[in-house]
């Protein structure tokens, strides 16, 4: 990952380490465990030189769990391979064919490579740059180059004694490897195949070709396999779709780009619509989004707190605090409702004597009774 060292923001780093690193080792793992049957055409001439580098080649492919095999192997003799050679190629019995050739003329005729039957028969032509008739392919060169990038060229014998030409063969297989487990995954959205023969365990095995076209896919979602191939430009595209709408500025201060380059950088996620410029603001389109869901690559949120056993346990004393609180103060409000209401029922004698009010003085007046008086009966 080019970024990781630039990384100014923890922020941009925490995401880096805990989620897309992780992922991302695990589904280029996935994409290893997905090999390609690959047969080796050529070259006609069988020097030292050219024999060395053809086991090379097999044992290094085979070394990545390739299933290798070389056109003789298929009983096509080496001397029927002339100006027509490509329809001796049973290309169904491989996902792509390797051809090693000095000139172009030993592939086919110009009306091969413009008709697409190199296409048809699934190569990848590694031809000496020095070869005499290349311009007369050019133009067909041109548009194989631009629609499938199936054409490469080395220097003899250069190449070949320093190894370069073992190096451009092994990053090519590993983008059509690249193609082919994204394949898999995207079946049906990539119409590539339908019924158990295709969706079974048995087409990750290194002895069965994908039924279909890897060059042809590649040219129908070249956009997405130049993302998922880059893994700088898959990491911007996430880390744009956790970040949000942003300047261009903010995200290069996030990835420890300046400016100018990150712009550079963003090109191939503008061009494809898996981004868009809108109101100053890059904004990660559905696409984008689908691409990123479709590879595990969304989703992620930084956690505001940890779970963990400990602050739970903590939290249930402050709990009983908090309840033992509300307990004690409903308490109280009784207590003060209760005694605002006996105040206001009781009787006037019973309030203090400096509050109790002065009445007149009452006095009684008592009856008399009278008592008759009794006079004495005369004594006779």
């Amino acid at each position: 990952m080019i970024l990781s060292k630039a990384f100014t923001s923890s922020r941009t780093n925490e995401f880096y380490t805990k989620f897309f690193k992780p992922r991302y080792e695990a589904w280029q793992d996935s994409v290893r465990h997905t090999p390609l049957v690959v047969m080796i055409w050529g070259p006609r001439q069988r020097t030292q030189i050219w024999t060395e580098q053809r086991r090379q080649i097999q044992e290094s492919l085979r070394r990545l769990g390739h299933t290798v095999f070389f056109s003789e192997q298929l009983g096509v003799p080496i001397q029927a391979l002339t100006q027509k050679g490509v329809e001796f190629l049973q290309s169904e019995t491989a996902d792509i064919i390797v051809v090693l050739q000095s000139t172009y003329g030993v592939v086919g005729a110009v009306q091969h490579f413009a008709e697409s039957r190199v296409i048809d028969a699934k190569m990848l032509l590694f031809i000496d740059a020095a070869a005499s008739d290349e311009r007369l392919y050019h133009r067909a060169l041109e548009n194989l180059r631009a629609a499938y990038g199936n054409i490469e060229t080395y220097e003899y014998p250069a190449d070949l004694v320093h190894g370069n030409l073992l190096i451009k063969i092994t990053e090519k297989i590993k983008l059509f490897q690249l193609v082919k487990y994204v394949a898999l995954q995207n079946a049906i959205a990539w119409r590539v195949g339908t019924g158990m023969a295709f969706h079974s365990e048995h087409l990750k095995s290194g002895v069965h070709p994908l039924p279909a076209n890897l060059l042809e896919l590649y040219r129908a979602h070249r956009d997405e396999i130049t993302i998922l191939a880059d893994s700088a430009l898959l990491f911007i595209l996430a880390y744009a779709n956790y970040l949000g709408p942003c300047t261009i500025k903010a995200l290069a201060h996030q990835v420890g780009l300046d400016e100018p380059t990150l712009q550079t950088t963003l090109m191939p996620l503008l061009r494809g619509q898996f981004m868009v410029h809108l109101d100053d603001a890059l904004h990660v389109t559905g696409f984008g989004r689908h691409l990123l869901e479709s590879t595990g690559f969304a989703g992620w949120t930084i956690p505001t707190f940890e779970t963990t056993d400990q602050p739970l346990a903590r939290s249930q004393p402050q709990g009983a605090v908090w309840r033992t609180v509300g307990l004690a103060f409903a308490a109280v409000l009784l207590i003060f409702f209760v005694a605002l209401w006996y105040w206001s029922s009781t009787t006037q004698t019973q309030l203090p004597l400096e509050y109790t009010p002065t009445h007149p003085l009452v006095t009684q007046t008592l009856t008399r009774i009278v008592t008759p008086t009794v006079t004495p009966l005369p004594v006779r």
